[in-house]
């Protein structure tokens, strides 16, 4: 190629490229031959699949005790779903781009339907139970209820936000990005925690869990006082995006209260918890 009367400085993309249109055009011929091969190795899943729960058997329900974990490993498989519906509009937060907002309303479809199929099951647990294993149905049904409600937010709040800041073109000053990045960064780490606490039912983590819950406050308030400031310095960018700051700062601490919500009957059991926070006398 070098002996080639050809310009060298991009020779070697140039040369990659005519190589690849080569191959391209040998393995045209045979395209439906490979399509037929992948298709019968890597069929696609039936059609609802998505949509189908996977654990809650109709014989499990006379033996509670394995009826609760195929419900827990449902509750889980709807934190999953969850998830991603924070990690795809943290990802158009991100980004300004509402592509990932895409799937987001059918996946809080999926958790509304997959909650009321747990709460459902659960509900016809067999009469043997004993306390213990009625009280971890309980615990279950909280936390799958704390997951939908998540998603509505997530759906119905955070992606409709982020979809008017694209349509009017906004951005957020640096400041106020970096205030809310950090507070999505750390509402997707608490719902890990969340997951983890409620698989293990681990103490440490369901009071570290607690514990967050005070840092997302002050974090909260910290940064809109923040943003008032900004407002008052005549910043133009806070200006604009004043309705949105404040409003994806309250449904990030709405987001994380529902999350802390799988502690409470962990530390209730152990006597870690008040009643109310109001002082007495």
């Amino acid at each position: 190629l070098e002996r080639l009367p050809l310009p060298q400085t991009g020779l070697a993309v140039e040369a990659h490229l005519l190589l690849n249109i080569a191959l391209a055009a040998v393995i045209w011929p045979f395209s439906g031959l490979i399509w037929s091969a992948v298709s019968r190795l890597l069929p696609d899943k039936p059609e609802g699949d998505a949509d189908r729960t996977r654990w809650l058997t109709e014989a499990a329900l006379e033996t509670p005790a394995l009826a609760l974990a195929g419900a827990s490993r449902e509750a889980l498989a709807i934190g999953d779903i969850v998830q991603r519906m924070l990690v795809q509009t943290h990802n158009a937060f991100s980004t300004s781009d509402t592509a990932p907002l895409a799937e987001v309303k059918a996946l809080d479809d999926r958790v509304d339907r997959r909650q009321q199929e747990v709460k459902t099951y659960l509900s016809r647990l067999g009469q043997n139970a004993t306390e213990q294993e009625r009280r971890r149905s309980l615990n279950i049904i909280d936390y799958v209820v704390n997951l939908e409600h998540v998603g509505d937010i997530i759906d119905r709040n955070l992606a409709a936000e982020l979809r008017k800041r694209s349509g009017l073109g906004l951005r957020f000053s640096d400041a106020g990005y970096k205030e809310l990045e950090s507070l999505f960064l750390l509402t997707l780490e608490n719902l890990s925690t969340a997951q983890t606490v409620f698989m293990t039912g681990d103490r440490a983590l369901a009071r570290q869990l607690m514990e967050v819950k005070v840092d997302i406050r002050n974090m909260e308030r910290q940064s809109a006082q923040r943003h008032l400031i900004r407002l008052r310095e005549g910043h133009e960018q806070s200006r604009q995006t004043s309705s949105l700051h404040l409003d994806i700062l309250r449904d990030l601490k709405r987001i994380n209260a529902h999350l802390v919500a799988v502690a409470h009957p962990i530390l209730d059991e152990e006597g870690l918890l008040i009643d109310s926070r109001l002082k007495t006398g």
